[in-house]
C-alpha cells in the first residue's frame, strides 16, 4: 500500500519565511513513510494557494526523495503550455519527483478572471490534457484546437519523468472517469464521495479503461484526524471537523448520495458526525485507522491512500484545515508509525 497526504497552508505574515511550517511538515512527512505530498489550488481564497506550482518547487527544493504534486490544479482555468513548462522545470529541479493531479473546480469566478468559460470546462479539460501529453513528448511541433492553438515550438526544460510527469485525474461524473481512463494516468476519486459513490465511480473507470485499452491506477482520497485515543477523537475533533466540512462540501456537492445526505440534514434529521465519517473519512486512534484502511482495500482493491489531516473546511478562511502545527505534526508521525507499518510488503 502506497501512502500520500495533502500538505496545509500554515500562513506566518510577516515572517521571514512565512511558509516555514508547511515546508517542515512535508519534510516530517518524508521522514514517515509517505510517498508524496499535494497542495491545492484556489483563487480568490485566503485558505487557498493561487500558485501551487511556485510552491511545490520549493517543496521539492527543500526535500530529497518525496514525491510532490496538485491535489488539484485547476487545468481549464489556465493555458496549459504555461502549464506545461513549470511542472518541467519542477520536474528537472525535483530530479523527477512531480506528479500533476488535475481538476476543474467549482467557481465560476475563477474561470471568469482568467478568460476562461466555466461552461466549457469539460471540453477545455479534455483539450489541456491532450496538450500537456503533446508538449512533453513532441518536439517542434505545433497544435490546432479549439480552445489554444500554436505553431512549431518545443518546451524547455524538457521533463525528466519518461513519457512524462503522471497525470492524476479529479472528477465523479461519468464523463470525467472516462476522461481519466482515457486521457489520464491515474483517477484521483474525491474525498467527499461515500464508500457506495467511489464504488459506482471504479466500475466505470474500469470498464472505460478496458475499452480504451489503458492500466486502471487510482488513488482513494480521504480526509483525515488521528489520535491516541478514539473516544477522544469522537468527542472533542469529530463534531466540529465534520461540521466544518459539511459546509465545505455544500458548495461543491455533486451526486446525488452526497445531496441525499444534505437533504435529511436540511429536513432536520438528526445525522451523527460518526455516520457521515463511517465512509468518508479516516479517524480515530491508530488501530481504527488501520482497521479503516483495511475495509477500503478490501471493498475497492485500492493499493494508493492519499489522507489529509485536518483538511477540508471553507477555502473562505485564513486556514483552510483544523490543527496547529504540532497537532499535525504529531498526526503524520503517529501516521507513519503505526498505520503505514501495518500495510508493509
Amino acid at each position: 500500500m502506497e501512502f500520500s497526504m495533502s500538505l496545509p497552508l500554515l500562513l506566518d505574515p510577516g515572517a521571514r519565511d512565512p511558509y516555514r511550517e508547511t515546508f517542515e511538515l512535508a519534510r516530517i512527512a518524508e521522514e514517515s513513510g509517505f510517498s508524496t505530498v499535494t497542495i491545492g489550488h484556489h483563487h480568490f481564497m485566503p485558505g487557498n494557494l493561487p500558485d501551487p506550482l511556485t510552491f511545490l518547487a520549493t517543496v521539492a527544493a527543500r526535500t530529497d526523495t518525496l514525491r510532490v504534486g496538485t491535489g488539484i490544479f485547476q487545468l481549464p482555468v489556465h493555458n496549459p503550455v504555461r502549464v506545461a513548462e513549470q511542472v518541467a522545470l519542477i520536474d528537472q529541479i525535483s530530479g523527477g519527483r512531480v506528479s500533476l493531479g488535475v481538476g476543474m473546480g467549482w467557481w465560476p469566478l475563477e474561470y471568469q478572471v482568467h478568460g476562461s468559460e466555466f461552461r466549457q470546462r469539460g471540453a477545455r479539460m479534455e483539450e489541456a490534457l491532450k496538450i500537456l501529453r503533446h508538449v512533453w513528448t513532441t518536439e517542434n511541433q505545433g497544435y490546432e484546437g479549439r480552445f489554444w492553438s500554436f505553431p512549431e515550438l518545443t518546451v524547455h526544460p524538457r521533463p525528466v519523468q519518461d513519457p512524462h510527469p503522471p497525470l492524476w485525474v479529479a472528477g465523479v461524473a461519468d464523463a470525467a472517469v472516462d476522461r481519466a481512463a482515457r486521457l489520464g494516468d491515474a483517477w484521483l476519486c474525491g474525498p467527499v464521495q461515500s464508500l457506495a459513490k467511489a464504488q459506482s465511480c471504479l466500475d466505470v473507470y474500469r470498464a472505460s479503461c478496458a475499452e480504451h485499452g489503458t492500466r486502471p491506477d487510482w488513488i482513494l482520497r480521504r480526509y483525515a484526524w488521528l489520535g491516541t485515543d478514539r473516544k477522544q477523537v469522537a468527542r472533542d475533533v469529530l463534531p466540529h471537523y465534520v461540521g466544518g466540512l459539511m459546509e465545505h462540501w455544500r458548495e461543491s456537492a455533486e451526486d446525488d448520495i452526497e445531496k441525499a445526505l444534505f437533504a435529511r440534514l436540511d429536513a432536520g434529521e438528526d445525522v451523527s458526525p460518526e455516520e457521515i465519517a463511517a465512509d468518508r473519512l479516516l479517524w480515530g486512534a491508530p488501530d481504527d485507522v488501520v482497521a479503516q484502511v483495511q475495509a477500503y482495500a478490501d471493498a475497492t482493491g485500492c493499493t494508493h491512500v492519499h489522507a489529509a489531516f485536518g483538511a477540508g473546511l471553507p477555502g473562505s478562511v485564513a486556514q483552510a484545515s483544523l490543527g496547529t502545527f504540532d497537532e499535525i505534526a504529531a498526526m503524520v508521525r503517529l501516521f507513519g508509525r503505526e498505520v503505514i507499518p501495518a500495510f508493509a510488503a
